[in-house]
């Protein structure tokens, strides 16, 4: 006969398979972390919805994206609201993860189609700040430098996260090869120099109202170092994301 408080094996079991379910949804949930997605479509919402009310309605709820670009070890002096995980030997991991974060940050302002600034004709460009990337020691030991080139050759050569029918290169820039076009329209220079791991980035977009002749008004997204971002890219004011 049971005693009173004694729990049966039906219970046990139970409690067993609530315990392990809990856990394995905390493992989905840690693996596609809901914050950061949830945070970049709020970004989106928030753009579509200035878009639609021609600006005088709603405002952006945009915040950066801290990215620590992990082989391993954390990101010193930094923050990261996220961490890309990649292998220090395969290269193109790291490409991906910086074409990755260039996709989102084009897709959540608009993919180049919304207004969301409402410029009046003239004025300063403004731009967002999408995301922040710091490398840690493994990467900056083992991958000194990107070339602007070599990030091309990736994306053009491999599928946007965005849109699996057009590679990278076609999704951010609408061309197939930087090479062959006028790299100066599409705010991203295949001479500048080499990205370099021990330094902090950015990737940034943004609004022109006053573009030069031959320029789009949309900023197309751009990965620059983070104290050269005034000299390398169109931007001016930069007021579009949170910190």
């Amino acid at each position: 006969m049971r005693k009173n408080g004694e729990l049966t094996t039906q219970q046990i079991i139970t409690i067993i398979i609530i315990i392990i379910s809990f856990v394995v949804l905390l493992f989905f949930l840690f693996r596609l972390n809901p914050g950061e997605t949830s945070s970049k479509q709020i970004c989106y919402n928030s753009v579509v919805l200035i878009g639609k009310g021609k600006g005088l309605i709603g405002s952006l709820d945009c915040k950066t994206n801290y990215l620590c670009m992990s082989g391993g070890d954390s990101c010193t002096n930094f923050n990261p609201t996220s961490t890309a995980k990649v292998d220090v030997s395969k290269k193109d991991q790291i490409l991906k993860a910086i074409a990755d974060e260039m996709a989102k940050c084009w897709w959540m302002f608009g993919e180049g189609k919304i207004d969301y600034v409402g410029h009046p004709l003239g004025g300063d460009s403004h731009c967002a700040i999408c995301a922040r990337i710091k490398f840690d020691a493994k990467v900056q030991d083992k991958v000194k430098e990107i070339t602007y080139s070599e990030l091309s050759e990736y994306m053009k050569t491999h599928q946007s996260s965005h849109d699996a029918s057009q590679s990278y290169l076609k999704y951010l820039y609408g061309v197939n090869s930087l090479e062959s076009s006028n790299t100066e329209l599409k705010d991203f220079d295949l001479n500048s120099a080499p990205i370099t791991t021990n330094k902090d980035y950015i990737i940034v977009t943004g609004i022109d109202p006053e573009p030069p002749l031959i320029s789009d008004k949309y900023i197309k997204v751009n990965i620059v170092k983070t104290d050269e971002v005034t000299s390398k890219t169109r931007c001016e004011i930069f007021d579009i994301t949170q910190a």
